[in-house]
């Protein structure tokens, strides 16, 4: 259905408050950062923000939350289109690394401020954080299930954390040293890592 053109002014001011507050809150961390100050960053005015969240905490959530499930479901319609493990670890390696890249003050935001909100939470934002983190790792563990050959003793749930994980730790070097990190070197180097491994003829 096609919106009118309010409905459309909505979405846009809704989504310039969420990338306003993205920037301020991986600048300044969650807990000195004020809504006016996230305000006076959109141009829009403190109660202006309390039309579209309830509080700062449901601004960081939906800020978390929402930019994953856009990643999330791109991530999936390219992974639906492939039926080799090779083509679906290399899609996983440079969909995440190109994802964090691109979104430098989210990655900050999840890698800083995440932990920090989440202890303290107590609307609920927090569980359904949770739960999207575990559907996520639970709908890629189901996807590289279907191709992993039988002569491996690697679960499919250990390959999507390991993934997922590696490149998380790598990517947190590059946040901190990014002229030390090749990110085309590093998509190449660890999907061969994930496809060949380092001893692929040796009995361990």
């Amino acid at each position: 259905m096609t919106m009118t053109k309010k409905e459309q002014r909505k979405v846009q001011h809704r989504l310039e408050i969420l990338q306003a507050g993205e920037r301020i809150f991986a600048r300044q961390g969650f807990y000195p950062t004020t809504m006016e100050e996230i305000g006076e960053e959109a141009g829009w005015s403190k109660g202006t923000l309390y039309l579209y969240f309830k509080s700062k905490e449901d601004l960081f959530f939906s800020i978390l939350t929402e930019k994953m499930d856009q990643f999330s479901h791109d991530l999936h319609a390219k992974l639906a289109g492939s039926s080799r493990l090779e083509e679906k670890i290399a899609l996983l390696v440079h969909a995440h690394i190109n994802f964090f890249s691109k979104n430098k003050h989210f990655f900050q935001l999840v890698i800083a401020e995440q932990g920090k909100v989440m202890h303290t939470s107590s609307t609920g934002m927090r569980e359904k954080l949770i739960q999207q983190q575990h559907k996520y790792i639970d709908d890629i563990t189901a996807v590289l299930s279907k191709d992993l050959p039988s002569t491996t003793s690697v679960e499919a749930d250990t390959l999507a954390r390991s993934i997922i994980g590696a490149v998380n730790v790598h990517m947190v070097t590059w946040l901190l040293e990014p002229e030390h990190i090749d990110l085309n070197n590093l998509k190449s180097q660890l999907t061969t890592l994930f496809l060949n491994g380092i001893l692929s003829d040796a009995k361990l």
